[in-house]
């Protein structure tokens, strides 16, 4: 081969290795077509049989399909075997842009091909969305509300950033970018001409906790040093303020004022100089002046030899360290906001057993990847999400779930990573790892909700944004009032310093952040996973809650509820005939007897299209299927007919079941409530909501199942079909003639609109991906009283919000007049350097209580 063709083949390769995708490993496609169990089969054999494909997981009521992938697979493949068994590929945006409209990472649902039909421009906005990309960068150097609207604002003019967070409580920002117009380079110096700085910051699941809290315990080292050395500096200067004022005592004082002044005082000189050469203002400005005012009233004093004026250096000094004292418990304190991540972060193991042949090889756990087996033994932690292959147990699920009840696994169920294992051994083949486990995409929700603003954080940051000047407007009327009306310019001094350094904006800067740090941690240790702030707000005030029938009040999947055997037989003995009958029919209602077979198989079965099953069980013909089915085989059926009535009038399904011509008796089938479905309710209408049930089913089912959760027939929507269901959504916020908050709870690919028009979208953790994407609120699992534990967690986040708002407000707004007008007396400076350092830690004091509130309080 010639060296031209080699090289014409390579950059072949690559580019056809870039369309393909290779970094997903797990692709959804949306399929047509499919219509039952049977379609679902056909399709997954169909994309099993391509090369390179591990595993897939159909869904035929979804419409969608998961393809897992062990190999790069070019998607025209995919859509060729799909199409090869009469079913076709579809674009998820064209057949419901509502849905597909609200779709975001970790999410991913694709399309194999542009729909024909679709627009040259869109396409290529698709492909331009592809391309951003979310960065987290480590920002030092933010000391209140108004560093965060200048990093914001240095972050965001850097071309090809689309968006930039900063959160104050995390010292994080969360940056949008076009991957190839911006490099981490530009935003590092971006942030440098601000006056901070900025790294590149990722969670490394390898690490773990243990990277999380080195780090934490650096940086509250580097304030412990720092305060330590200030006290050391500090305390002989409040000995020698007692003495009577001498050149020695003086200079004495001058010197350790001089040192204090500048270890403590001058990074906040530096910063403020940094923020004066680009005409801004923030903390450090406040701080800085104060400080160097106090400290070079007493130096020219001292230097013309005024010696009884050097108390001022005491000031200066003491107001540093009680600064640097604050910073440090406020540092110390900040910890809960990173105390959730940690958590979960803790609950992955840092190795797995892996088994190979035979053997069993101890490996980190970052060396699994898809498709291995590995051995969990009793007490262990689940290291992958995974399939189990072999062995039975029972799995304490409460990192997930917030229950503590152990859930039964045994073969062919699905396991997470981080579960604790119970008494027994498990081989589990590995299915998402690393980053695609669902333990890093709850750390990822988490950490996307602490990077987000509510409306009440942002009105802060604007207001911190002019707060800075409008203080040094007052500490400079002040200074001249007292200096020039009142002829007291030691005075002066001293309120001004006063009155700068008691207006520190810190509280104010913390009073959000660190009440949603804190909510979102609370939250994911109880299953809830919120997904922006501003959720925290829109929950207060929900009046309003729409509950989704199927698979959010009920299982999603018909059940045994009641049977009547005939005499002669048992319940069990009826069960079990019928399940072995029914265990080659793909119809709902036929899986839902599965269970009760026991491993027995029929010697021959044959489905009646709409009518049941015929099978030969233990060596007699059974039927199993409706009553017409039953009299159309000369069975005599009208014994039960009283039963079946009472059950149908239930909105329930009857099997009838036949053995050797003679009925045996029936079996009841319905989609079930989910437990304390009817307790929630009660739960919701305590906190102020009023709720109603929506379902596209008809109308007597829906009633049946409203009536048994206690729901009145006004307050029941039957037949309400998907596209129709946001429109009642907006119905309801104006039904009463006034605006009201309504909050939806689904579960499907067709609840995806109302959840974003609702004003607050709630998807359980079992449904489907693009009900998850859409929502404002996520519930790890099925459960439903987790729907007014999240209602509790938003009232108490944002009651702590506006605690600490008001508490950050009602320092500045008392201590600016009392230091203006001289209140304070001599020891202004020191009195406000403690209340500026009071109202940070009483914030994150506050804030922290969020981590203990009761949510099954009602």
């Amino acid at each position: 081969m010639s060296v031209s063709r080699l090289i014409s083949k390579t950059l072949g390769w690559i580019a056809r290795s870039l369309r393909m995708r290779a970094e997903s490993e797990t692709l959804t496609v949306a399929v047509a077509g499919m219509t039952c169990g049977g379609c679902s089969s056909t399709v997954k054999r169909a994309l099993e049989g391509v090369e390179g494909v591990s595993g897939a997981e159909v869904d035929h009521v979804a419409g969608r399909a998961e393809v897992h992938l062990k190999a790069v697979v070019d998607p025209a493949r995919l859509r060729s075997a799909i199409e090869a068994v009469g079913y076709k590929v579809v674009d998820p945006a064209a057949a419901a842009p509502a849905e597909a409209a609200r779709v975001v990472d970790p999410l991913r649902v694709i399309s194999i091909g542009p729909p024909p039909s679709a627009p040259r421009d869109a396409a290529d906005a698709a492909v331009a969305k592809s391309k951003e990309e979310e960065w987290d960068l480590a920002i030092g150097g933010m000391h209140c509300a108004s560093c965060v609207s200048r990093v914001e604002s240095a972050l965001a003019a850097v071309p090809g950033v689309r968006e930039a967070r900063v959160n104050l409580a995390t010292e994080r920002a969360r940056v949008v970018v076009d991957a190839s117009r911006v490099n981490e380079a530009a935003l590092e110096h971006a942030a440098t001409l601000a006056g901070y700085t900025a790294s590149r910051a990722a969670i490394d699941f390898e690490a773990g906790a243990i990277a999380m809290r080195a780090e934490r315990a650096e940086r509250v080292a580097y304030w412990r040093s720092r305060l330590l050395v200030g006290v050391a500096l500090a305390a002989p200067l409040v000995v020698l303020s007692r003495f009577e004022p001498t050149s020695a005592v003086a200079w004495t004082m001058a010197t350790l004022a001089t040192a204090l002044q500048v270890y403590l005082g001058l990074p906040y000189l530096r910063s403020a100089v940094a923020r004066a050469r680009q005409l801004t203002t923030n903390m450090d400005t406040l701080i800085a002046l104060g400080t160097s005012t106090a400290y070079l009233t007493s130096l020219i004093q001292l230097l013309r030899g005024h010696w009884h004026e050097s108390h001022f250096f005491m000031d200066s000094g003491l107001i540093l360290t009680l600064i640097t004292l604050g910073k440090y418990l406020e540092t110390r304190s900040k910890g809960a906001a990173g105390e959730a991540i940690e958590r979960l972060l803790d609950l992955s193991p840092k190795t797995a057993r892996l088994v190979r042949d035979v053997a069993e090889v101890e490996v980190p756990l970052q060396s699994v990847k898809r498709g291995d087996r590995v051995r969990v033994r009793p007490g262990e932690s689940m290291p992958v999400d995974g399939v189990v292959i072999e062995g039975a147990s029972s799995l304490d699920e409460s990192m997930l779930t917030g229950e503590s009840m152990p859930v039964e696994k045994r073969a062919g169920d699905r396991v997470t990573g981080g579960t604790r294992n119970g008494d027994g051994v498990l081989l589990v083949e590995a299915r998402q790892v690393g980053r695609e486990s669902a333990l890093a995409a709850i750390v990822r929700l988490v950490t996307e909700a602490q990077a987000s603003k509510s409306g009440v954080q942002r009105l802060a940051d604007t207001i911190s944004s002019y707060f800075v000047p409008v203080v040094l407007l007052i500490a400079a009327l002040t200074a001249l009032g007292w200096g020039l009306v009142g002829r007291d310019w030691s005075a002066a001094v001293s309120n001004a310093a006063a009155v700068l350094i008691i207006a520190c904006p810190c509280a104010l800067g913390l009073a959000t952040p660190m009440a949603v740090a804190v909510a979102t941690g609370r939250g994911a240790r109880a299953g809830l996973l919120v997904r922006d702030a501003s959720a925290f707000e829109r929950m207060d005030k929900i009046q309003v809650m729409v509950l989704d029938k199927t698979g959010t009040v009920t299982e999603g999947r018909p059940s045994v509820v009641a049977a009547a055997a005939a005499e002669g037989w048992t319940r069990d003995e009826l069960l079990r005939v019928a399940a072995v009958a029914e265990a080659g029919s793909e119809h709902p209602l036929a899986r839902s007897l599965a269970g009760y077979a026991s491993g027995a198989v029929a010697s021959a079965s044959r489905a009646v299209r709409g009518g049941g099953m015929i099978a030969t069980v233990d060596g007699r013909a059974v039927l199993v299927g409706s009553r017409r089915f039953l009299e159309e085989s000369s069975v005599a059926v009208g014994a039960l007919d009283a039963w079946a009535e009472s059950q149908e009038s239930q909105a329930r399904s009857v099997l009838r079941v036949a053995v050797d011509g003679h009925q045996v008796g029936a079996v009841a089938l319905a989609d079930a409530l989910k437990p304390h479905a009817r307790e929630v309710i009660e739960r919701l209408r305590r906190l102020g909501a009023d709720v109603y049930l929506v379902t596209g089913d008809n109308t007597s089912t829906a009633r049946a199942v409203g009536d048994a959760v206690g729901l009145s027939a006004d307050h029941v929507f039957a037949q309400v079909m998907p596209d129709a269901k946001s429109l009642k959504i907006d119905e309801l916020k104006s039904s009463t003639g006034r605006r009201r908050r309504v909050a939806m709870v689904g579960d499907g690919l067709n609840d995806a609109p109302a959840l974003a028009t609702a004003d607050i979208g709630i998807a359980l953790g079992t449904g489907t991906d693009v009900a998850k994407a859409a929502a404002d609120v996520v519930i790890a699992t099925g459960d439903l009283l987790a729907i007014p534990r999240a209602l509790r967690l938003g009232r108490a986040t944002l009651t702590a919000i506006r605690q600490n708002l008001f508490w950050a407000f009602a320092y500045n707004a008392l201590g600016i007049p009392l230091a203006a007008c001289g209140l304070f007396g001599s020891y202004g400076p020191l009195i406000a350097s403690v209340a500026m350092s009071l109202s940070s830690v009483t914030v994150v004091a506050r804030s922290g209580l969020v981590a203990f509130t009761d949510l099954d309080k009602t």
